[in-house]
């Protein structure tokens, strides 16, 4: 009988340590792709999420503020900027809720109407490169927003029961 083992050749180890190598590098492309992949859906959604983050803040402050007879949305300015102004009245005082733009940032303020507000006193909801109101006939409002990289929303808004 003979018991003699195949021998084991210089070949099969440089196959093994071949084999190993793929598969180390396929595994580096992956992670690599994979790494990508998740920065570029990252970036994608940091550069919606301040257009959506401003318009559907406003969009709720003012349908909010749109549903009692206390309560009245205009047009006004805070310090040098165009400022959405939202009035409530709470036992028996009038407050002022202003959403405007400072220094990139939209912010909000609410105060009580007897004071005289300060710009940097609101506090800061989006960053945006630009904010604009426009009041049209029939109480409808347009409201456009532009984020730091350039992107735009507008939306329409109506003040007032149908």
């Amino acid at each position: 009988m003979n018991n003699k083992l195949s021998p084991r050749h210089s070949v099969h180890r440089i196959f093994v340590v071949m084999i190993f190598g793929l598969f180390l590098l396929f595994l580096l492309l992956m992670l690599l792709f994979g790494a990508r992949a998740y920065s570029v859906s990252v970036a994608g959604s940091q550069k919606n999420n301040n257009l959506y983050t401003a318009s559907a803040y406003v969009t709720a402050k003012f349908r909010q503020h749109d549903t009692g007879t206390d309560q009245e949305i205009y047009c006004d300015t805070l310090g040098n900027s165009q400022a959405l102004c939202m009035t409530d009245i709470i036992e028996g005082t009038k407050y002022i809720t202003y959403i405007y733009l400072q220094d990139n940032n939209l912010k909000e303020l609410f105060t009580a109407a007897d004071t005289s507000p300060s710009p940097e006193m609101g506090t800061i909801i989006a960053n945006l490169n630009d904010f604009r109101i426009q009041e049209t006939s029939g109480h409808f409002y347009q409201i456009t927003f532009q984020d730091c990289q350039g992107e735009q929303s507008s939306l329409v808004l109506h003040s007032g029961t149908p």
